[in-house]
């Protein structure tokens, strides 16, 4: 298959830690791979350095083969592009606004632009300026999917939309994946991305740390998080030394949450016969758990 994104050893340095280092990715036509971390982990520069709007410090990187900054001018027109931070022209009304995009494009509003119209339910009347965010967002979203683009980099792209939208955008997703258009999105929501990856790039401080595959989901989700609550002081200090994984303690409430796999359940529960508990909840890991425990804490 294509190498639709390619880097090697990309780098931009803004000093002080800030920026992304040394990232190299391989990212082939008809994929869809995600990218998360904290604020400020590089997830917005990395979608820059991409779209050619920022200069790499050091490395390089190519889209289908064609040098992300050098050029520039060619590369775009291979994406359609959902920045993090929306900005759009003070144009009279929405309609307008993607009547003027269709023209960049040189294509008119066909049945697939109207079905992308109605999937997010916009109101193209609106003026601009008075749009709401999440209105801005799906008006976005419109504009990048209706280039018909081969790949699309989509920074943090259901950030407004309510639950039924963001369903609505991972339909799409799926759709045009299986058209084979490859996607690169950034997202906070690690439901939509469980959904929809092929695998999934933890960043932190700039650098990948971590690469979630099909393999390490079936992993991470045979894992069950137990919250078990001792009624006693001597029970809280018994449930402390258990050997299973601890990753939470609440001296205070008198509660230990363990990480175990699921046939280790019997074995807790036998290790449990010598404390008195007057509360137990079991909860499947999740993307997010997992997320939380082994790289937002360091």
């Amino acid at each position: 298959m294509i190498s639709m994104i390619a880097t090697e050893h990309l780098t931009k340095d803004y000093k002080q830690d800030r920026g992304v280092f040394d990232l190299n990715l391989n990212i082939k036509q008809g994929t869809i791979v995600g990218i998360v971390g904290k604020n400020g982990a590089g997830k917005m520069t990395t979608m820059r350095l991409l779209m050619g709007f920022l200069h790499p410090t050091g490395g390089h990187s190519e889209i289908c083969g064609l040098d992300s900054w050098t050029e520039a001018a060619r590369t775009k027109k291979l994406i359609g592009y959902v920045p993090g931070e929306i900005a759009f022209p003070d144009t009279k009304s929405g309609e307008t606004f993607l009547n003027d995009q269709l023209a960049l494009l040189r294509a008119s509003k066909d049945q697939y632009v109207n079905e992308l119209i109605q999937r997010f339910k916009i109101d193209l009347t609106a003026e601009i300026k008075r749009m709401s965010k999440g209105m801005k967002q799906k008006t976005a979203l419109v504009c990048a999917f209706m280039t018909r683009a081969p790949l699309l980099l989509l920074d943090e792209p259901t950030t407004g939309l309510d639950p039924v939208m963001r369903d609505a955008f991972i339909d799409l997703i799926l759709q045009v994946k299986a058209n084979g258009t490859t996607v690169f999105l950034s997202s906070h929501m690690f439901n939509e991305l469980e959904r929809t990856c092929d695998r999934i790039l933890f960043l932190r401080d700039g650098k990948i740390v971590d690469t979630i595959t099909p393999e390490k989901f079936k992993e991470i989700h045979n894992h069950q998080r137990v919250t078990i609550q001792a009624i006693d002081a001597a029970g809280y200090k018994l449930l402390v030394k258990s050997r299973f994984e601890q990753v939470k303690t609440e001296p205070n409430s008198r509660e230990v949450t363990v990480l175990i796999q699921r046939d280790q359940m019997p074995a807790l529960l036998k290790q449990l016969e010598d404390v008195a508990i007057s509360d137990i909840s079991i909860d499947t890991q999740t993307l997010d758990n997992y997320f939380e425990k082994e790289l937002a804490v360091h």
